[in-house]
């Protein structure tokens, strides 16, 4: 086996727990972060109302085009988005935030570029960043659509997002 983690991000629904689990991996290290439906919702209704920078954002196309071809673009990264691959949990060897993972109250999203930062924190102590150019936005925004409603949570629902996110740009 060679030394080398792809980094990989997995969500599943815990239904004892009634909470998605996100599992993140980087270089032999796994992060894990726990969404409690509220916070699940609040995010998927802000990917579908938040602007958020496309590979096309600095283009000089109008508005109406410009979403034209994000939509296009979201679509190719979806499907060419490798969801078969089977989260390597052999190769873990240290968990920095414990294996049971944390709580996540809060998220800021930061904008930087072309980048969106997901900035995860607990009530106390450590949290997680998930740093995501928009071709792995897209898989983030469609997993988590997928394990939503597997868990039978209705994405019509809306919750306000004003409360737990806070969108800074750069």
């Amino acid at each position: 086996m060679s030394g080398q983690l792809r980094n990989q991000i997995n969500m599943t629904y815990d239904s004892a727990e009634d909470r998605i689990l996100i599992r993140a991996t980087d270089q032999g290290r796994e992060y894990r972060a726990w969404w409690t439906r509220r916070l699940a919702l609040r995010m998927s209704n802000l990917f579908v109302e938040q602007e958020f920078p496309t590979e096309n954002s600095d283009s000089h196309l109008a508005p109406d085009q410009r979403q034209v071809l994000g939509d296009m673009e979201k679509q190719g990264a979806i499907q060419s988005a490798d969801f078969d691959t089977p989260f390597e949990e052999a190769a873990i060897d240290f968990y920095p935030l414990g294996e049971e993972g944390i709580l996540i109250q809060r998220i800021d999203v930061k904008i930087d570029g072309k980048v969106v930062k997901l900035v995860m924190l607990p009530a106390d102590g450590e949290g997680l960043t998930l740093t995501l150019p928009p071709s792995q936005r897209y898989s983030f925004e469609h997993m988590l659509h997928q394990v939503m409603q597997a868990a039978d949570w209705h994405l019509a629902a809306t919750l306000p997002v004003t409360e737990p996110v806070d969108i800074i740009t750069h």
